[in-house]
C-alpha cells in the first residue's frame, strides 16, 4: 500500500517540476530522516522511464490525499516539501509531524519511540567499535529506537549508537534490508 502513495507523490512531482533539479540530489534510494524533534522527511525515488501515467490526475489526486489528511488530523501534519526529477528519476520529500502521521498516511507500522517504552531485544552492534552487545546491556537514558521493516536508507539527526543484523552500515550511511524488522538506536 506505501508503494501505491508514493508512485502517486513521485508522479505529482514528475508533472510538477519536469526537468528541475534541487537539494534532492544526494538522494538515489528511498530515505527516511529522523529529526531530533521526531518529525520526518521521507525522500522518495522512483524510475519512471515509461512515462504511461495520467499526470493531471495524480496531481489532483495527491493534492486532494494531503488535503483531505491534514483537515482530519490537523494542519501541516504533511508538508510537500520539494519534488524533483532527473532524468528519469523522480524524488519526493514530505515531511510529516510526527510518526504517527507517517504511520497513518502511508499505512506502515513503523516505530519511533523511546528506549524505555518500546521492547527491544537481541544482539545490536556498536558503532564505536563494531562489538556486539545485547539489548539489556545497553544504558537505555536518553536513547530513542526506530523500528522499520521495508528496505531504505536511515538518518537520524542525533548519534546512532547501535543498530540490529537487520541493518547494513557503510560509511556511515544505515541502511535497513527489508529482510526483517530493521532496529536502530540513537541518542
Amino acid at each position: 500500500m506505501k508503494r501505491k502513495f508514493i508512485l502517486i507523490h513521485l508522479l505529482l512531482g514528475f508533472l510538477i517540476l519536469t526537468g528541475c533539479s534541487g537539494n534532492l540530489d544526494g538522494y538515489a534510494v528511498n530515505t527516511m530522516i529522523i529529526e531530533k524533534n521526531g518529525t520526518i522527511s521521507d525522500v522518495s525515488v522512483e524510475d519512471f522511464s515509461d512515462g504511461t501515467y495520467d499526470m493531471q490526475e495524480l496531481e489532483t489526486y495527491i493534492n486532494t490525499e494531503i488535503d483531505e489528511y491534514n483537515e482530519t488530523h490537523g494542519e501541516d501534519k504533511i508538508i510537500l516539501q520539494q519534488l524533483e526529477t532527473e532524468n528519469s528519476l523522480v524524488k519526493l520529500q514530505l515531511d510529516y509531524a510526527s510518526m504517527e502521521d507517517y504511520n497513518s498516511f502511508n499505512h506502515t507500522d513503523y516505530e519511533l519511540s523511546s528506549f524505555a517504552d518500546t521492547v527491544v531485544n537481541g544482539e545490536f552492534t556498536s558503532t564505536a567499535d563494531g562489538s556486539s552487545i545485547r539489548s539489556s546491556d545497553i544504558d537505555a537514558a536518553g536513547m530513542m529506537v526506530l523500528k522499520v521493516q521495508d528496505a531504505m536508507n536511515i538518518v537520524c539527526k542525533g548519534k546512532v549508537l547501535y543498530y540490529n543484523t537487520n541493518v547494513k552500515e557503510q560509511d556511515g550511511v544505515f541502511s535497513a534490508t527489508g529482510d526483517n524488522t530493521a532496529i536502530i538506536v540513537f541518542k
